[in-house]
């Protein structure tokens, strides 16, 4: 493929995610949605969000702060998982595999977390701790629904 096919293959993928989950957080409860946040917080720059993250959320509007946390997770999925995981999810599947595929990588976060005070040889933890991070959520959500 030709860099333009690739780069809207990549579009294509990452509206596809947006959209879906953009439905998706209209139907989440409160508390769902406060799990999410930590995304718009990455999304910000790093001074705003520093310096203000309180006062942010309560000047943007909710919409804006939906919208960032579905482009944010969209983007991060189709670059950590290719455009292939999005496309081969059914429409109808797409925002609660991504919502699942959130939950799974902080489960993967904590467990690196718990490698990394392990004691092993440095040569063993680096290979698990690159695993992990290769493929950990992924996996993850495949041993989930087998």
């Amino acid at each position: 493929q030709s860099l333009p096919e690739v780069s809207q293959a990549i579009s294509n993928a990452i509206n596809s995610a947006t959209d879906a989950l953009s439905t998706a957080l209209e139907t989440l409860s409160p508390q769902d949605q406060d799990q999410l946040i930590s995304l718009f917080h990455g999304h910000l720059p790093k001074t705003l969000a520093d310096l203000g993250f309180d006062k942010v959320r309560e000047r943007v509007p909710q919409q804006y702060i939906k919208n960032a946390i579905a482009s944010t997770l969209a983007s991060k999925m189709v670059y950590k998982e290719g455009t292939r995981f999005i496309t081969a999810l059914p429409d109808d599947r797409l925002a609660e595999t991504a919502l699942c595929y959130i939950q799974e990588e902080k489960e993967v976060i904590k467990l690196i977390e718990t490698l990394e005070k392990t004691d092993m040889s440095a040569e063993e933890k680096n290979k698990i701790l690159k695993l992990l991070d290769a493929g950990g959520a992924r996996t993850a959500l495949s041993l989930k629904h087998e």
